[in-house]
């Protein structure tokens, strides 16, 4: 009786342990398996991605004089699918420029000219500034290397007709002291302008000293004409 009761246990226990490691096969493949098509694990969502932006500015096209006032154009792009919100956009001037006027006005940090803007998908934002020049020795002085991008035939900064290359630089930041999300520029020559201006102050001085030196002349003239008739 015992023998022939046997082999039907060990069916039973065999088929119990088989159902058992199949059902638990059957969970992990389910942990394990991808879902449907075109889903993807859930992953932490962290700040968007600021792809489609981009910054250009705009003028300084032409060589300029030193201490003259030029016009720049900030403009800024969204070209992607998101907004963004609180932007930081900053201004890298060369030594010895300042910015005279913008619109919008600047952040109150005025070491580095910063604009807080918003900017919508498919919208464009200028910032307008007018910027004073420095001069080719404040560019030759902040440059540590002196003359490293300068022309060939700049030898002496204070040498009339000396000009040295200058940048005016953009960057925007999702928020001020990140990384720069992207930058642009505009270079152009600044020409040295002291000696030409004040040979021309110097020719309009005498230009109007002439006449009065002539006026001086001639009343000196006719008073000396006429005192010896006046004497007895």
């Amino acid at each position: 009786m015992s023998y022939r009761r046997a082999p039907r246990l060990l069916r039973v226990v065999t088929a119990t342990a088989i159902a058992l490691i199949g059902s638990a096969a059957g969970v992990a493949a389910a942990q394990t398996a991808p879902g449907p098509a075109g889903s993807a694990p859930a992953a932490a969502s962290g700040p968007p991605s600021p792809s489609g932006l981009t910054v250009e500015v705009i003028g300084g096209g032409t060589p300029a004089d030193e201490r003259s006032a030029i016009d720049y154009t900030i403009e800024l792009r969204d070209d992607g699918p998101l907004p963004y919100r609180h932007l930081a956009v900053t201004a890298l001037l060369p030594s010895g420029f300042h910015v005279l006027r913008a619109s919008p006005e600047p952040g109150q940090s005025a070491a580095v000219p910063t604009w807080t803007v918003d900017v919508a998908p498919g919208q464009k934002v200028d910032i307008r500034a007018q910027v004073s020049a420095g001069t080719v020795q404040d560019l030759t002085d902040g440059t540590p290397i002196p003359l490293a991008d300068a022309p060939d035939d700049l030898v002496d900064p204070s040498a009339p007709g000396a000009q040295a290359w200058y940048s005016v630089t953009a960057c925007v930041r999702q928020a001020p002291g990140d990384p720069p999300v992207t930058c642009g520029l505009s270079s152009q020559l600044l020409v040295k302008t002291e000696d030409d201006t004040r040979r021309g102050v110097e020719a309009i001085v005498l230009l109007l000293g002439l006449p009065a030196a002539a006026a001086g002349l001639g009343a000196y003239a006719w008073r000396t004409r006429r005192d010896p008739e006046a004497d007895p």
